[in-house]
């Protein structure tokens, strides 16, 4: 997995882990994870619909928490080709980075992207929602309390976290 020259682990975030975070304002947990660097690619900006998203994305970047990023290689964009038959735009971008740059992945895709994904890579290069949640904690950036409170705001916003409990799944990794 590559870092950057503090040593933190370099992600590219898909659509589906940004839109969380965004839905719920609270980009700053991103920016705030001392173990890693989160980047986008050009293509997962322009899949944020909503104004509101937009904006905090925007200010997440102005305030150097997410780095936009773009497909330059010629193999990052021929494998990103490949994956444009069976993904979406953002989704083949960011793991087109992730595969070509051995980067993790922030997303929460199941399906035919999560087994690209761990045939290419491996199960160790996913950071999901719950994973960043769980890091948080651990970093001190959140409480225990909070991330419950954050579940229940990302269940208002339609997405659905692993019920365990945080401390109980703190104590099981």
């Amino acid at each position: 997995m590559e870092q950057d020259a503090d040593g933190r682990l370099l992600v590219v975030a898909d659509a589906s882990f940004l839109i969380n975070f965004l839905a719920i304002d609270r980009m700053d947990i991103l920016s705030r994870l001392p173990k890693f660097r989160v980047h986008l690619v050009n293509h997962v900006r322009a899949e944020i619909r909503y104004e509101s998203q937009r904006s905090r994305l925007q200010a997440a970047m102005e305030a150097g928490g997410v780095i936009e990023i773009e497909i330059t290689d010629p193999g990052e964009i021929l494998l990103y080709d490949e994956l444009r038959k069976f993904l979406g735009d953002g989704e083949s971008a960011s793991l087109a980075v992730a595969v070509s740059r051995r980067w993790v992945i922030a997303a929460d895709e199941k399906g035919r992207f999560r087994r690209e994904l761990f045939s290419r890579l491996g199960e160790d290069y996913l950071l999901d929602t719950l994973g960043a949640l769980v890091t948080a904690i651990r970093a001190d950036v959140i409480t225990v309390a909070h991330a419950e409170a954050l579940r229940t705001q990302l269940q208002e916003h339609r997405f659905q976290l692993d019920p365990t409990p945080f401390d109980q799944l703190l104590r099981e990794s």
